[in-house]
């Protein structure tokens, strides 16, 4: 009974671990660079580079604290909230990258990705509150801190590769130009394609979030 109940808990944390590193690469390779793009290829303003990490963050804080909470508290849908929210997530990233491409002027091309990246944030804010009220559920607040601590300092290794490979793509390995990575879509596929793993069945029909 005993190793049964140890290996539960390390299969639990083995799913959290695994998409916290997930989670953490896709914003390691993509926001990384992301600034640079948006400055040095589109040629936005520096005051309009810095709304592509703001604007983005008040809409994930808003829907987390006045919509995805109350839902989330009142279904109980934790397990829903985090694949609906990646999934959704992933396929309205993509389509961000094809409307910016369909823009012929840089500047508002800049503003379609700040624009899009806001409604990116609206449905992974919904796995944000699925993955924060999941840990609130499978542990006690006495292991909770510890827990919590051990998964941030695996989403920092996650965050470290996702920078060097978005470092390496950015510029197409220095072979090619930089924003290479943004502007044909390698670094917009890898990151949504990363949230679609995410969401994907492990052995015993069961998945990385347990």
């Amino acid at each position: 009974m005993f190793q049964k109940k140890e290996s539960s808990k390390t299969t639990i944390f083995f799913g959290l671990s695994s998409f916290q590193i997930l989670a953490m690469f896709r914003r390691g390779l993509f926001y990384t660079y992301l600034s640079i793009y948006l400055r040095d290829f589109l040629g936005l303003s520096v005051t309009e580079t810095t709304l592509f990490a703001s604007l983005p963050m008040i809409v994930n804080s808003l829907c987390q604290l006045f919509l995805w909470g109350l839902i989330s508290d009142k279904y109980q849908l934790r397990r829903t909230l985090v694949i609906i929210g990646e999934i959704s997530a992933g396929f309205s990233t993509l389509f961000v990258f094809f409307a910016h491409r369909l823009e012929a002027n840089p500047l508002v091309a800049g503003w379609i990705i700040i624009i899009g990246l806001s409604g990116v944030e609206f449905f992974w804010s919904m796995s944000n509150t699925g993955w924060s009220a999941l840990i609130s559920d499978l542990y006690e607040y006495e292991t909770r801190q510890k827990v919590q601590g051990q998964l941030a300092s695996i989403g920092g290794l996650g965050r470290i590769i996702g920078i060097l490979i978005g470092g390496a793509l950015y510029d197409g390995f220095t072979l090619l130009y930089p924003g290479w990575g943004f502007y044909e879509g390698i670094l917009f596929f890898i990151a949504a394609l990363v949230m679609f793993i995410s969401t994907l069945p492990t052995k015993g029909g069961k998945r990385w979030i347990i």
